[in-house]
């Protein structure tokens, strides 16, 4: 989807994208070159159609608005048919290698004088986008068969390069598929070009109607392709004559692929460029060396075909004939998994140590048949131990360190990927978790974001007392939130919400794990939602949210006047005083969960208590709507926040505190109970119960948290004591329990 959209809007159309869950850098270069990406999945009022990938299900809310208000629908591959149809197309097809020849052709076709656009679906490693609009008449293009959109293409060259059994969900035979890929050849308008003596060749001769050029040995671009790893070196037809030269890529399938883009580039350009291959910068996830030692070399591989899985695996053989090969491999789609299993299986026998992760389903509903667990019985019985891990640390437990030269490689689709990033960056820091995770993250991050180590947090909480933390980070934006969360899902660690940091209480040895903070200026957003509502970020302090809804003339924020507080922290804990709480105002709230996945809840699935929301203790807010119930002048409100903040100033203290530091018990004040117990202005170093309101602690100047938690037991054991009532800490306490915090000393 991401070269269609680029491909679009260079074209001069106004593009939305919106994806559940982007990735970067694909969210920085869409923004980089003028895509807009809305928030939230809500059709914007000027669109005149829907284009949408085939793992997206007909549920999704903006393919519903779409079908409501009468929007055309299109799935991507008939777009993009749509959109080429005045072009002159050369489809690449077939089973496998579709991208890499794409891109080979458009690397080559970029030495020759000739105007042409382009749409790759990978990421180039350096250097190039994946898609460019041109005003010349060419374009190249992978053409999909595994939706159907196949049959909407009419290509002026068709480059057809194999044909296996696959998307066993749509062809119930390879004969089904081949059948596809001659509809297609029937509607090729110049040439299309094959691999010599293949059986595609035939069926093209069949059912084509236009020119047929082979590629390979004797074929009419006469070549061939041997492996000298680390490279390639092709021999094929140059001037009349034939020259030999150096391809930089991997595997004598790459030979091909190569092949058939120097065949391609003739017949658009009518010249193959000499010498380009050899600086073809490669694609990403397409046999990608992440770590190499003479011990150990760590690779990963987009391959989730048999076919794909044993010619990467050849590959690597011929480049390290001298290392054992240790594959983990994720199965792509439960129906491939379920249909090709004896396939792959067959191949996956030929590895010294296999591992399995579970199947990436890509939206189609999971069979027990298309899991990776149904692979088991069918190996080999020295590999009948082959499981299937469910966490990274169990699987890199299970990989370990080998004694003899080996290579780890990580195969599949879904999100593999991570795992082999996440391996790789532990092999680079000799095991270094935390500099490992840092390396990782920072990758996946966009370029506004912060990422620090041992950061301290004192002063970025009102207490001002405690250490450090191990990692610190400012995500920009939900995708930079939802990378952090799946990159601490997948190390193991634990991760810490901070907002502005009251009601908060930081331990001196600080926090062992991951804190966030949302203080970058896409959290800080407030913006009027509709006539009587706001749409507030979660980084938005309470008392800028109160002031905005006055300046609207919508009452009924003015109790969070005063409460030292952003909203995400204020709807965790469901902040209140004079006698409203935040959830009071709460008509929905979109949260990202700690699974990574966003949601929009409503304010009926929030059992919001005193001081606490269950629900938020495992989520974190994005953003919320909040209503007003009434409307008033803005001076009536001003007032009645000039009231309030009055009250406040003179009952409660201005030093540096987190806020009250109890649960009010049973229905009692718990500062008034302190007061009767004379402990007003009672000091521990310089800590200090406040003089003006009991139930806050401040902080005089170099107060440390042992001061402040040693003041905390004190008062907790005299009002016991006298008054058989045990005070509850409302404050929070960083990675720990109070119920350790409190026993300590004891």
């Amino acid at each position: 989807m991401t070269p269609l959209s680029l491909y679009l809007h260079e074209s001069g159309c106004k593009v939305d994208a919106y994806d559940d869950a982007f990735r970067q850098p694909i969210r920085e270069l869409l923004l980089s070159r003028g895509v807009r990406l809305p928030d939230s999945p809500i059709l914007p009022a000027d669109l005149d159609q829907v284009v949408f990938s085939t793992a997206i299900k007909d549920s999704h809310p903006l393919l519903s608005q779409a079908l409501e208000k009468g929007v055309a629908v299109s799935r991507r591959g008939e777009a993009l048919a749509g959109i080429l149809q005045d072009k002159k197309l050369v489809a690449v097809v077939g089973s496998h290698g579709k991208t890499t020849t794409a891109a080979m052709l458009v690397h080559l076709l970029g030495f020759i004088d000739l105007p042409f656009g382009y749409l790759v679906g990978g990421w180039f490693r350096e250097g190039l986008p994946p898609a460019r609009w041109s005003q010349g008449e060419w374009v190249v293009a992978e053409v999909d068969e595994s939706d159907g959109s196949i049959e909407a293409f009419s290509p002026e060259i068709t480059v057809a390069l194999n044909c296996d059994w696959d998307h066993v969900d749509l062809y119930n035979g390879v004969d089904e598929l081949q059948a596809a890929f001659g509809r297609l050849f029937a509607r090729t308008k110049s040439k299309v070009i094959v691999r010599q003596g293949h059986a595609l060749e035939q069926l093209a001769r069949v059912t084509a109607t236009c020119e047929i050029e082979t590629f390979g040995p004797d074929g009419d671009f006469d070549a061939s392709v041997k492996d000298v790893s680390p490279e390639l070196i092709i021999r094929r037809p140059s001037n009349k004559r034939n020259v030999t030269e150096l391809v930089r890529a991997m595997g004598e399938f790459n030979g091909w692929n190569a092949i058939a883009a120097l065949a391609a580039c003739q017949a658009i350009g009518d010249e193959a460029p000499l010498g380009r291959l050899r600086s073809f910068p490669g694609l990403q996830r397409r046999q990608v060396v992440l770590h190499e030692t003479s011990q150990r070399v760590i690779m990963e591989d987009y391959a989730h075909h048999p076919t794909e899985l044993q010619a990467v695996l050849n590959g690597f053989r011929s480049q390290w004939p001298n290392h054992a090969t240790t594959v983990v491999f994720q199965p792509h789609r439960f129906s491939r998994q379920e249909g090709l299993r004896e396939s792959f299986a067959k191949v996956l026998s030929q590895v010294d140590q296999l591992h399995l992760l579970p199947t990436y389903g890509a939206g189609e509903t999971p069979t027990e048949d298309g899991r990776p667990e149904g692979l088991l019985a069918l190996l080999p019985a020295r590999l009948r131990g082959t499981q299937v891990h469910h966490s990274f640390s169990e699987l890199r437990q299970a990989i370990g360190n080998q004694k003899n030269p080996n290579g780890v490689l990580f195969l599949g689709a879904g999100d593999i990927e991570r795992h082999a990033a996440a391996f790789a960056h532990l092999e680079e820091t000799k095991g270094d978790l935390w500099l490992a995770f840092a390396y990782y993250l920072r990758d996946r991050l966009s370029n506004a974001a912060e990422l620090r180590m041992n950061e301290p947090l004192s002063e970025k909480t009102t207490l001002r007392v405690g250490g450090k933390a191990r990692l610190y980070c400012e995500p920009a934006g939900a995708e930079d939130l939802r990378e952090l969360i799946l990159a601490v899902r997948l190390f193991g660690l634990p991760l810490f919400a901070l907002g502005r940091g009251s009601n908060l209480i930081v331990p001196a040895e600080g926090y062992e794990g991951v804190v966030f903070c949302m203080r970058g200026k896409g959290w800080r957003e407030v913006e009027m939602a509709r006539a009587d509502a706001l749409m507030v970020g979660s980084g938005v302090r309470l008392k800028e949210i109160c002031l905005f809804a006055a300046s609207q003339g919508l009452e009924g924020f003015e109790f969070l006047e005063g409460i030292p507080g952003s909203l995400g922290g204020a709807l965790r804990m469901n902040a209140g005083a004079m006698g409203g709480t935040i959830f009071d105002l709460v008509e929905n709230v979109t949260v990202m969960t700690s699974q990574g996945e966003r949601r929009e809840m409503l304010r009926d699935e929030f059992d919001a208590r005193y001081r606490e929301c269950p629900e938020l203790e495992a989520a974190f807010v994005l953003n919320a709507t909040l209503r007003s119930r009434s409307k008033a002048t803005k001076g009536q409100i001003l007032d009645r926040l000039r009231s309030f903040s009055k009250i406040r100033n003179e009952s409660q203290p201005r030093e540096a505190s987190a806020g009250c530091i109890f649960r009010n018990p049973g229905g009692q004040s718990a500062g008034r109970l302190i007061d009767e117990e004379g402990l007003k202005g009672f000091r521990v170093g310089a800590a200090e119960v406040s003089r003006k309101h009991g139930n806050f602690i401040v902080n005089r100047g170099g107060a440390t948290t042992e001061d402040v938690l040693s003041l905390i037991r004190l008062v907790r054991g005299k009002v016991k004591e006298t008054r058989g009532i045990e005070l509850v800490p409302e404050v929070k306490l960083m990675g720990k329990s109070w119920e350790e915090a409190l026993e300590a000393n004891q």
